[in-house]
């Protein structure tokens, strides 16, 4: 059975046609922000491992906010033709990178299944700082 082997929020991630994963800016639990409602870059990027046996996997994300509406995105994960078993195992990288409308401060929470089964729920904080010398509107 496919699992999630990792996942992370970064401001940039892309996987290339042969797998490789690049992710840039990761590892934040906090955006700060000027102003709301706004948008921010963000990115998910994680590895899925499959077993040999498997064609595919099928991975859905979904991001909620503290309020109103969220974003979620499914889709199926194939290893690429060239790709190698490693303990019998294949790793399918996978990445987005959208811009993520904020609308309100507080807790956002990314949930992760694979074959519809949860496999990990991360969050982050959205807070709003006005530079220095700016008053309130």
């Amino acid at each position: 059975m496919a699992r999630l082997q990792y996942v992370v929020l970064a401001e940039y991630a892309r996987v290339d046609a042969g797998g490789l994963l690049t992710v840039a800016g990761a590892g934040f639990d906090r955006i700060v922000v000027n102003a709301l409602p706004g948008q921010v870059p963000l990115a998910c990027a994680m590895r899925v491992l499959l077993a040999e046996s498997e064609k595919d996997a099928r991975l859905a994300v979904a991001l909620r906010p503290p309020s109103g509406v969220g974003l979620r995105l499914e889709t199926v994960l194939t290893p690429p033709p060239e790709a190698k078993s490693h303990e019998g195992l294949i790793g399918v990288a996978f990445a987005a990178t959208f811009g993520l409308p904020v609308s309100s401060p507080g807790t956002y929470v990314l949930e992760v299944s694979v074959d519809d089964a949860p496999a990990e729920r991360i969050s982050f904080e959205v807070e709003v700082q006005r530079p220095p010398g700016q008053a309130d509107v």
